[in-house]
């Protein structure tokens, strides 16, 4: 040792030390923490390594890197935490190098490390605008109240929500009947708990949050694989359930309790299973503290997959989703009218099996068949109907990827959907007791399309040309819908990226065959997109983006007719008993989105985003000009995380929006006094502030494992509002009466998260 000295009789007593320990094997134990999807290094890693009785502490380095001295000669096990991920524990020999993968909290167990080219990385080449979610940022964003994936897609740069109450979103001005739900490949009709008819009073994504492996949200000039959607296309897949070894969940939040469960198929680890359940107790809770007329449902939902590898090249699947929503006011039934809901019941079964071929590593044949079913029914508190729906679904969806260059894949696919759809809606008069006006629909129709789209790659270059085709026999005509886009890599972190394309979304069947209001000559609504983006990093996993979009839609379905409102001569409109479903609307979207993100599992991980929206509509009926129902024209989303300590995270979040019209022909005439008006979106709700704050804590003994969240939603206090309903006008005066409901106070809330996990005990 350089530089230090001992006395004489000192040196051979010290020999003798060093010469023990040698001899004792206690070397140093020496390796890397990294992420098991992504491959990134993970800092202020909890190590505790345990030899015999003895054990030392540590954490990981900068670097994902870490040196733990043994402190006894004896057989070792290493155990790893960190909050977010899966612990890992290992028996290890001291002296060795380690390179440990430990694995998000959403996805199985990986023994390996996948090596990302980036945090950015697209997910699909031809879309110049999409926004993705980690398995963190998905389950901090869900909410301990509500623990719903589409709710954490709110908080993502570009969408656009001010309702507390609802799953649902905007996207560029878009409604969220025109962006599309595709799980594992397919599309989905309605996956909400919900009360039917009162979507706007409250909705929660029949989908778990702990399930989902992978979030990517295309904002504009969809990719051409996305079918029947004209604003934007939501694209989930489920995980698969652990080879390893079995593991069971228990997760109890302030609105609901559930269970999971996974673990492999067979001895041979070929196959995997994965379960969970939910169920709510929110509504029994508000029962007892808030007004007795609530509609706060209740909900259960299941959910499973299977997943099995038939030989190497063969692979097959089963997902099974299946959830109930209930609403019960019959403890109120003296407060109620005669058109309000007493009881519903709301039910939606999913199932799709999936088959994925490989015979070579340049060609991959995918398949899914799929059944869908909804089924609703409302009563009022004579226990007659007041509405009801019955929708099936039938799917079949194939593609196909083949590399026949390396720079140059080509893919095509081709689907066909038996879509069935029956249903009625009722009022009634009170005094006398009689039925005042019963509307039904039914249909069966065939949808059926294609898409083919071809890449290239040469040096900085990369572009895509693509078209879908579609048809559908209740409504046409059939339509092309053509895709192109490009990007540059002007420099090693500077790209630029450029998308045009046109597509198309056909009328569901309500509205081309419900009686009196129903058209059968309905078209399908047309969009044509444009986007264009620069890109810069800044650094490696840090980024800045701006991108500018413009999207000039057609032929919208709306009812023209159906609003009262002032003439230009100053006489009242009243509208008609049954007002006609038309493609009156026509219009445009252009605005610009700036965002400002940091990706990383260590310390300091988020985004600041603005979002500016403008639209113009006009109706070719009444010759009004208005902005869109769904435009906000002002958006900020923030979404901060922050790694405290190995066992501890705290993340933020804040949106402001400058909020949506209140949609109709109304204008504010007092504080809380409104009349018709002749202009139509004239009137826009309060500015909507939310900031949420969370903390999640971890604990872990062997093979158990704990998360303690907590939570304050509506930090400040925020008051905000949504608009609920119309209630009618006087038509003499033209006096307005719609209604308003008041969205979260603060609210905290508290989860906790247990897990046994049996490969946490295994080498």
């Amino acid at each position: 040792m350089t530089g230090m000295r001992f006395p004489l009789g000192a040196r051979p007593v010290m020999a003798a030390i060093m010469l023990s320990c040698l001899a004792r094997g206690q070397a140093p134990l020496r390796g890397i923490v990294r992420d098991a999807n992504g491959g990134e290094p993970l800092a202020r890693v909890k190590l505790l390594l345990q030899c015999g009785p003895a054990s030392r502490e540590k954490q990981s380095g900068a670097g994902g890197r870490f040196e733990i001295q043994p402190a006894a000669d004896a057989a070792c096990t290493l155990a790893a935490t960190l909050v977010g991920y899966r612990p890992l524990r290992i028996e290890v020999e001291p002296g060795r190098e380690l390179e440990l993968a430990l694995t998000p909290d959403n996805l199985a167990r990986k023994d390996s490390i996948d090596v990302a080219a980036g945090p950015f990385e697209l997910s699909q080449a031809a879309s110049s605008s999409e926004r993705t979610l980690t398995g963190a940022e998905l389950k901090n964003l869900a909410g301990v109240v509500s623990d719903d994936p589409l709710r954490a897609v709110q908080a993502l740069p570009g969408v656009a929500s001010s309702n507390d109450f609802v799953a649902q979103f905007s996207v560029r001005g878009a409604s969220f009947d025109r962006v599309g739900i595709f799980l594992d490949g397919v599309l989905l009709h309605s996956p909400f708990h919900t009360v039917q008819s009162q979507e706007e009073t409250g909705s929660l994504s029949i989908l778990n949050s702990d399930l989902i492996e992978e979030l990517t949200l295309h904002l504009g000039a969809v990719p051409v694989p996305y079918q029947d959607r004209t604003g934007a296309a939501l694209d989930l897949l489920v995980r698969e359930g652990s080879r390893r070894a079995p593991s069971v969940r228990f997760n109890a939040g302030a609105a609901s309790a559930g269970f999971m469960a996974e673990g492999p198929l067979g001895r041979t680890q070929r196959g995997s299973w994965l379960a969970a359940v939910r169920r709510s107790y929110l509504q029994y809770l508000l029962r007892k503290t808030s007004a007795g007329d609530s509609l706060a449902f209740g909900f259960s939902d299941a959910q499973a997959r299977f997943s099995y590898d038939l030989n190497r090249r063969n692979n097959v699947t089963l997902g099974v989703l299946d959830g109930r929503s209930d609403l019960d006011r019959t403890h109120v039934r003296d407060k109620l009218g005669i058109n309000s809901i007493m009881n519903g019941d709301y039910r939606v079964t999913a199932a799709n099996l999936g088959w994925r071929y490989s015979p070579s590593s340049a060609l991959m044949i995918t398949n899914h068949g799929a059944w869908m079913r909804e089924r609703s029914g409302n009563i009022n508190l004579r226990d007659l109907p007041l509405g009801g729906e019955g929708y099936a679904e039938w799917v079949w969806n194939a593609s196909a990827v083949w590399s026949w260059r390396s720079n140059a894949p080509l893919q095509a696919g081709s689907s066909m959907r038996r879509i069935h759809d029956d249903g009625f809606s009722s009022r009634y008069n009170f005094n006398p007791l009689a039925l005042r006006q019963r509307d039904e629909w039914r249909g069966t129709a065939l949808r059926a399309g294609g898409f083919l789209e071809q890449g290239w790659t040469r040096g900085p270059i990369s572009l895509t040309a693509g078209a879908r085709f579609d048809g559908y026999s209740l409504a046409g005509p059939a339509a092309v819908s053509p895709h192109l886009s490009a990007m540059l890599r002007v420099a090693p972190k500077t790209r630029l990226q450029a998308a045009w394309s046109q597509s198309v979304q056909y009328p569901a069947i309500m509205p081309l065959t419900i009686q009196r209001t129903g058209n059968a000559g309905l078209l399908p609504l047309r969009a044509n997109h444009f986007v264009a983006a620069v890109e810069q990093q800044l650094g490696e996993r840090t980024r800045l983006r701006a991108e500018v979009f413009s999207r000039a839609d057609r032929d919208l379905i709306a009812q023209p007719l159906l609003e009262p409102r002032y003439l230009a001569n100053g006489q009242i409109f009243n509208p008609p008993a049954s007002p006609r479903f038309v493609n009156s609307v026509r219009g445009t979207a252009r605005g610009m989105e700036l965002f400002l993100q940091r990706r990383t599992a260590n310390r300091l991980s988020g985004w600041v985003s603005y979002g500016y929206t403008r639209t113009a509509m006009t109706d070719g009926v009444t010759g009004a000009r208005y902005v869109a129902d769904y435009e906000q024209r002002h958006t900020v989303n923030v979404y901060a995380s922050y790694r405290l300590r190995p066992s501890v995270n705290m993340s933020a979040r804040y949106t402001y929006g400058s909020n949506f019209p209140v949609p109709g022909f109304l204008k504010q005439t007092g504080p809380l006094a409104y009349a018709l008006s002749t202009e139509r979106n004239g009137l826009r709700l309060p500015a909507y502030h939310r900031s949420d704050v969370r903390l999640n804590k971890s604990f872990q003994k062997q093979s158990w494992r704990g998360v303690l969240y907590v939570e304050v939603m509506n930090l400040t206090n925020h008051v905000n509002t949504t608009y609920d309903s119309f209630g009618g006008y006087n038509s003499r005066t033209g006096q307005a009466y719609p209604s308003f409901l008041k969205l979260f106070p603060i609210v905290p809330a508290a989860g906790l998260m247990l897990e046994w996990d049996a490969s946490a005990r295994r080498k």
